[in-house]
């Protein structure tokens, strides 16, 4: 292996481009697929815990309160998300300190992509390998923000990361609704494209509702697989 000390990473190339933001990318989109959708009543996050088989699942989690009113999933490399994490819950945590409330969502998502932005650029340090997707309130109004390798971001209706990502937007977007609609259309986006059975412990959901960020326990997944199951 071949190591070139005078290489420098953060350099465009003659396209104009990132060699490692894009790789970035790529590995982001090789992660287990996460989808959310937004409405008039609120936001869901669901993601898919495609682990290995001998993994305890009910330890692993892909769906995160930043706050109390900002949740979070992901796709790609976990121990990345992890550092992420901890940078989006201490800009929540100084903010609060300062105003005595957390932030809306557009000034947290405007404050953590510019961190994010940091890594793309300093000296002895790559982007991270992940997708985000960021789900709260502005002005009293849900959204759904997704964030990139880069730093760049964007308000989205409905937003998947990781594998078969456009595959499974497309299809909650056919079946937009309002909220409770939309929890069962995101879960059975993911059975449809996962490429095999899922069950109650492969899945977590994440709802954000009246300005609070909620992660359902197990039993109120299984409500939502057996509500599925009646229709």
């Amino acid at each position: 292996m071949n190591f070139d000390s005078e290489k420098q990473l953060t350099v465009f190339s003659s396209e104009g481009r990132l060699s490692q933001c894009d790789n970035a990318l790529k590995a982001a989109s090789n992660g287990s697929t996460s989808v959310g959708a937004c409405s008039k009543d609120g936001c869901v996050l669901v993601s898919f815990k495609d682990t290995p088989p001998l993994v305890i699942k009910e330890e692993y989690s892909k769906i995160y309160s930043v706050c109390d009113t900002i949740g979070c999933t992901y796709s790609g490399l976990q121990p990345d998300f992890r550092i992420q994490l901890e940078i989006g819950v201490r800009i929540c945590e100084d903010y609060y300190d300062v105003y005595g409330r957390y932030p809306d969502l557009d000034v947290f998502v405007s404050h953590f992509s510019g961190e994010v932005q940091e890594y793309t650029i300093k000296k002895g340090f790559r982007p991270f390998g992940t997708l985000l997707i960021f789900t709260g309130e502005v002005n009293g109004i849900p959204f759904l923000y997704q964030v990139d390798p880069s730093g760049s971001y964007q308000i989205k209706e409905v937003t998947a990361i990781g594998k078969d990502y456009n595959e499974v937007e497309k299809y909650v977007s056919r079946r937009k609704e309002m909220l409770d609609d939309n929890i069962s259309n995101c879960l059975e986006s993911i059975r449809e494209y996962a490429g095999r059975e899922i069950k109650v412990e492969d899945v977590d959901i994440g709802v954000m509702k009246k300005g609070v960020f909620k992660v359902f326990n197990k039993e109120e997944v299984q409500e939502i697989f057996d509500s599925i199951s009646r229709h």
